[in-house]
């Protein structure tokens, strides 16, 4: 007996798109038997979206922790606001899209809460590349 091999990926591109055109498009899901309504997320759908925007923002650096729950929550609601604009005839690869979704909204919020920087004070920059092999995203 062998065991399957486990993934390194905490979210199987393949298996999220299908759930999301499944959404889209109110198809059944044959592994779990859920029938989808037309342009509804599924809970399978929602939880890959809470996966995703709590771990996207592991390579992001913050001072203040609550500074951190605040941009995964705007994650999460840009996720939810744009996730019928994916479109599979364009694209096969929704953990990109969804993905750069959560860090526009990570950014989106850190600027909205330090809105003030640049009013006498030292400036700071919102960047979410990264440099080198390292693949830390710095805030």
């Amino acid at each position: 007996m062998s065991k399957a091999k486990e993934s390194k990926y905490y979210i199987n591109n393949r298996d999220f798109t299908n759930e999301i055109i499944r959404c889209k498009h109110g198809m059944l899901n044959e592994v779990t038997g859920y029938q989808h309504t037309a342009g509804e997320l599924s809970p399978i759908a929602i939880n890959y979206f809470i996966i995703l925007a709590n771990r996207a923002i592991l390579k992001l650096r913050f001072s203040n922790p609550l500074d951190k729950e605040d941009c995964i929550q705007s994650a999460l609601l840009d996720l939810l606001r744009y996730w019928r604009n994916f479109n599979e005839e364009k694209s096969n690869n929704a953990f990109a899209y969804f993905t750069q979704i959560a860090k526009n909204g990570y950014a989106k919020e850190y600027k909205k809460i330090y809105k003030h920087i640049g009013k006498g004070e030292k400036v700071e920059f919102v960047s979410l590349s990264h440099s080198g092999d390292s693949e830390i995203y710095s805030i």
